[in-house]
């Protein structure tokens, strides 16, 4: 029962996974485009556009945050990988769960903190796009929600005596290469 509904939440969890990453490429190819008209319309037309340096921003939020859930499910996230290595394996074993549960906890107080952030600043309009205040934390507060379930995610592996999802997919989504 429990593998089942295990593995019915990494299957969602990959979903969620490659819509971040994909969501994550986009906003990396719109930022090169807005940053190019930008740097285009300072040189060339000597009229810099006043959004570009808002909206690349944001972007790069986007980018940001979506690569980073991704590397806590892939397993990319910062640990005790160089203590790790000359521990006992069960130790080891045991500082990959408190590594997995700081990042959790982390993602979920990310997610916590700029929600507030983000509803302190609601009736505000960003003055160089025109777009509500809080759109600057959602990329916050939603990659710090996914870093939270990717990171439940690999706890669950834990639990569970499985692999993590990084050491079960034959090729990872991201690489360090």
């Amino acid at each position: 029962m429990v593998g089942n509904a295990q593995r019915g939440y990494s299957a969602a969890l990959d979903l969620i996974c490659r819509i971040a990453l994909f969501v994550s490429g986009v906003s990396l190819v719109v930022m090169v485009v807005v940053i190019a008209w930008a740097v285009f319309g300072r040189f060339v037309l000597n009229d810099t556009p006043a959004w570009a340096e808002s909206v690349s921003m944001l972007l790069m939020a986007w980018v940001i945050m979506g690569a980073a859930a991704v590397g806590v499910r892939e397993g990319f996230h910062m640990g005790f990988d160089t203590l790790k290595s000359v521990l006992p394996a069960p130790i080891g074993r045991l500082f990959d769960v408190i590594s997995d549960l700081c990042i959790t906890l982390f993602g979920l107080g990310m997610a916590w903190f700029t929600a507030e952030l983000a509803s302190e600043v609601a009736d505000t309009v960003l003055p160089t796009i025109g777009l509500n205040g809080a759109v600057e934390y959602m990329p916050l507060v939603i990659g710090g929600i996914l870093i939270a379930l990717f990171g439940i995610e690999r706890l669950l592996a834990h639990a569970t005596g499985h692999l993590a999802p990084a050491d079960t997919h034959p090729t990872p989504i991201l690489t360090d290469a």
